[in-house]
Order: structure tokens, then sequence, then C-alpha cells
């Protein structure tokens, strides 16, 4: 289970766990420590400073790249899915005409409205 996402917009991890980390402390408390997979970055940080303070960051090689484990000062620890850096997400696949194009529009196309509402 997830409790959580991260897209980075570069591979330069210094930088985005500067931000990050701020935005984490309101989760669950004052992070500590950060887990990562080894693969996927231009730099890995052994530390990071933000906000007057120091978090230090780990690394396995066979963590998976889209997860992160953030640690906090209270011992409670929560899992990010992260979003490699450069990743696209995958557009969904095409089904044939007809399919379920027909269902789809009939209820409403996602809005929640019958066929004949509209949306005001």
């Amino acid at each position: 289970m997830h409790d959580g996402g991260w897209w980075p917009r570069s591979a330069d991890l210094r930088t985005e766990l500067r931000t990050l980390v701020p935005i984490l402390d309101h989760v669950r408390g004052r992070v500590t420590r950060l887990l990562l997979s080894a693969g996927g970055w231009a730099t890995r940080p052994s530390r990071i400073s933000t906000d007057g303070r120091t978090v230090t960051v780990g690394y396995q090689a066979d963590r998976s790249p889209f997860l992160m484990t953030v640690l906090c000062a209270d011992g409670g620890t929560f899992t990010l899915r992260v979003v490699p850096p450069g990743a696209v997400p995958a557009a969904p696949e095409r089904t044939k005409a007809g399919t379920g194009e027909a269902t789809w529009e009939t209820e409403g196309g996602g809005l929640g409205l019958l066929a004949g509402q509209t949306a005001r």
C-alpha cells in the first residue's frame, strides 16, 4: 500500500528532496531518513540539508525505483509511489469502437451525467 505519490521533475535528487522533505514533514512529523532505489538518479546524496537540518538518504540496489520509504522522528514510516524522472505515463489502451464507448457515453462519460443532462 502506498500513502502518497511523488513525481520528481528531474534526476537531481538533492534539489528534488530539498523541496519534498518540508512537505513530507506535514504527513507524520519530522522526517529523519529516506530510503530509495539506487538506480535512476543523476546524483545520490547521502545527506540533504533543508530547513536548517540534515536528513539522511539511503539507497538499496534491490529496491523498486517506484518506491520511497519515509522514516519519521516518532518512529513511524510511510511509503510513497515514485514516478521516476523522465517517465511518461502509459496511455490507456484503445478499445475497439463501440466496445465500451457506447456505455461510457450513455452513463455520462465520467461526469456522472445521464444521457441528455448537461453539466452546469
